[in-house]
């Protein structure tokens, strides 16, 4: 899905899936225009070359946000798997946005490869407003990292006392987490905790995490990520009160739920 200076491009499909932009419904404006691209699959990619090209042959300056940056997960090559991430940030590249917005990227090898690229520490934020609302609360407030990763990238972003970290030990040959210790001292009998990532699929890492805090005495718990795919709706995360509610956004979302709090950035 593209939009234009804040308006979704109308795009329509020849008989035989060739796409059809009408440049008089376009919103340009003269000074410099913001694409947003919300990722739903690889046509997006296409019609994104498309538009930028046409703003171009305008002589319009342009810059692209990208609420999730596509083939985040694929920043390495590992065995036969093609390094999809790498190819997609020279194509942007290529393309020669005078900016390029990030939210909260999976991966910072895309920060790397990326020319004139910003980045929104999303997760940060949406942290510390549950920090703040939970500010007023009896129980102390605890901030939990799923892995050394987490622990690693929001330890330096957001500053805080009352932190732990989990551990995992993986199977993987099955690819399962087979054990999950908790990192990190608990002060008192009964806390609440925010688990901080950026993305959640199914969500199983933080089911997991969250069964550990509360055998640790969490009386609630809530959920950070930046990004949550609609898979979510099939993990456990939504089907048990377990985690009390999720702050995300709708980078990726499409649906709703009672439990998930979703800020808007596109």
């Amino acid at each position: 899905m593209i939009y234009l200076n804040g308006k979704e491009v109308s795009i329509t499909k020849f008989p035989n899936g060739e796409s059809l932009i009408n440049s008089k419904e376009l919103k340009i404006q003269e000074d410099i225009n913001e694409i947003k691209v919300k990722f739903q699959d690889d046509k997006d990619i296409t019609h994104l070359m498309f538009l930028k090209e046409h703003l171009d042959e305008l002589n319009k300056k342009s810059t692209l946000v990208i609420p999730y940056m596509p083939y985040s997960r694929m920043d390495r090559t590992e065995g036969m798997t093609i390094f999809t991430l790498k190819y997609f940030c020279r194509l942007i590249n290529r393309l020669r946005f005078e900016e390029v917005l990030i939210y909260e990227p999976h991966s910072d090898v895309c920060i790397a490869l990326l020319d004139r690229v910003k980045v929104i520490d999303m997760s940060q934020k949406l942290a510390n407003n549950v920090l703040e609302k939970l500010n007023n609360s009896q129980e102390p407030v605890y901030l939990v990292y799923p892995d050394a990763g987490a622990a690693k990238r929001y330890g330096k972003q957001i500053e805080y006392e009352k932190i732990l970290t989990a551990n995992k030990e993986r199977d993987f040959k099955t690819g399962y987490i087979k054990k999950l210790d908790m990192n990190g001292n608990i002060d008192d009998d009964n806390f609440k905790a925010i688990i901080v990532d950026d993305l959640c699929s199914k969500g199983g890492t933080f089911i997991l995490t969250a069964n550990k805090l509360k055998e640790m005495g969490a009386s609630e718990i809530y959920l950070v990520v930046t990004h949550c795919e609609d898979s979510i709706f099939d993990g456990e995360i939504l089907k048990t009160d377990l985690i009390t509610k999720v702050f995300t956004t709708n980078s990726i979302l499409s649906k709703v739920h009672e439990k998930l709090e979703v800020t808007i950035i596109i």
